[in-house]
């Protein structure tokens, strides 16, 4: 089955704790309130994806627990395609439980589940069939499925976006299948070792990620904006951030990457462009309450730039 993009990555049932502040060590607080939600880096970005229109599907895992039904429940409802989500016997589903404070920043606890239990012959048996021009993922399932994947995608010819999140997931190796790797500050820093303060550091850290074999290099430094390197033209770029009013950052980096990878499978877009229009996705999400439903359409993100 040919698509336009297929997304692998990670399912979690997200809850999240909304405090005026973090608490400090050994401290107890009263929080404002509490919800449950659909989450994981690669649910995020496959919503992203299918709300941009594409045609798509996704690869994951999710435990047989009353969590992984309930989440492929909730995928379905938006018009994921989820044949290739696999159930993992004797296993539960990944779950995260956020804190966040009153400026919409964020800190996460993770059990990763089935996330951790996919292996080498599921991806096989998973991409044995299935084939589409981008090829999008993280780095929250076990370390053997990302790069036995990174492996039939390079194959098969399909132009790989690797989203280097989260920091405690990133291995030097997986970089040199890449054709785009897109980190945030912290990301980035890991994987250079230098230490970024600013645009002019951002820039370096690109062309030092290119060093490792990567061909492309798109460094996100949140409300700053973001430095686009392209190793073939020797050309930086700066793109700025859309000044919005964030109420909860979570899930920021999905919605670019999402966004980004619908671009890039569907459209004659140049990267700079194309990043463009996924830090106006990214903005819409963090200026809204909510999990999925508050990611945006194709729609309106046009609106929005419109505005």
């Amino acid at each position: 089955m040919k698509y336009d993009v297929i997304v692998m990555g990670s399912i979690n049932m997200d809850m999240f704790v909304y405090v005026d502040d973090f608490p400090n060590y050994g401290e107890n607080m009263l929080a404002n309130n509490f919800e449950t939600l659909a989450g994981g880096k690669g649910a995020n970005q496959a919503v992203t994806i299918a709300k941009q229109g594409v045609k798509h599907t996704f690869l994951g895992a999710v435990g047989d627990d009353d969590f992984g039904i309930q989440m492929i429940k909730l995928l379905n409802e938006m018009n994921i395609n989820t044949d290739s989500v696999i159930q993992k016997e004797n296993t539960t589903t990944g779950t995260a439980v956020g804190i966040v404070d009153e400026t919409g920043e964020n800190t996460f606890m993770v059990l990763p589940g089935a996330n951790a239990a996919l292996t080498e012959t599921d991806i096989q048996q998973a991409l044995k069939d299935l084939d589409s021009k981008v090829f999008l993922l993280q780095m929250e399932t076990s370390r053997a499925s990302i790069l036995e994947a990174l492996k039939i995608a390079k194959n098969k010819g399909m132009y790989i976006i690797l989203d280097p999140a989260p920091e405690t997931g990133i291995f030097e190796e997986a970089l040199a299948y890449a054709d785009l790797v897109t980190p945030n500050r912290q990301e980035a820093e890991k994987l250079t070792g230098i230490t970024i303060n600013s645009v002019e550091d951002a820039t370096k850290a690109a062309k030092e990620i290119a060093k490792l074999g990567v061909k492309n290099a798109i460094v996100k430094l949140g409300a700053e904006g973001s430095v686009v390197f392209e190793s073939d033209k020797g050309a930086v770029n700066f793109v700025k951030a859309n000044k919005v009013k964030a109420v909860n950052t979570t899930g920021a980096g999905d919605v670019f990457a999402g966004v980004l990878a619908s671009l890039l499978s569907q459209e004659d877009i140049d990267l700079v462009e194309a990043t463009e229009i996924a830090s106006a996705g990214s903005a819409l999400k963090v200026s809204r309450h909510g999990g999925h439903e508050a990611i945006p359409t194709k729609e309106e993100i046009i609106n929005y730039r419109n505005e």
